[in-house]
């Protein structure tokens, strides 16, 4: 039988305490979750008063500047997350060898996952911003 060292992932206090990272890990459902708000809100604001003076908050451009903004957000957080992991990774190890290792700690396990779900929302955003191009938001 083969057996496995496990290596202790260095550990950075600057980037790498757990409430940092748990913060990452929310930012990008909490910044998709306040667009599609937002954007509601806006939307159904212009349906209900199609000849308000603020109608150019019902426009595409007032959406597509809410999704950058979550966008922006969400990648920001998402590499924090990467620097996270680069400084969690044993000196000896590659990066493919780094997301696959045993003993990588709860830090380095964190950080990789704060970039997969900052992937993961960042794609739901660009997938409602191609929505808001495409489609009005309120046909009257």
């Amino acid at each position: 039988m083969k057996e496995t060292t496990v290596r202790k992932a260095p550990f950075s206090p600057s980037l790498n305490n757990m409430a940092f990272l748990a913060f990452i890990l929310i930012i990008g459902p909490l910044a998709w979750s306040v667009d599609l708000f937002l954007k509601f809100i806006l939307a159904s604001n212009a349906c209900l008063h199609p000849g308000a003076s603020h109608r150019w908050l019902s426009e595409p451009s007032a959406f597509i500047v809410i999704d950058l903004i979550a966008i922006s957000v969400t990648a920001i957080a998402m590499w924090q997350a990467y620097r996270s992991w680069r400084e969690t990774i044993p000196g000896d190890t590659d990066h493919f060898r780094a997301v696959t290792e045993v003993g990588e700690g709860r830090q380095h396990f964190l950080a990789l996952w704060g970039m997969l779900i900052g992937a993961l929302f960042i794609s739901a955003i660009v997938f409602s911003f191609v929505v808001n191009v495409a489609v009005q938001p309120c046909t009257s």
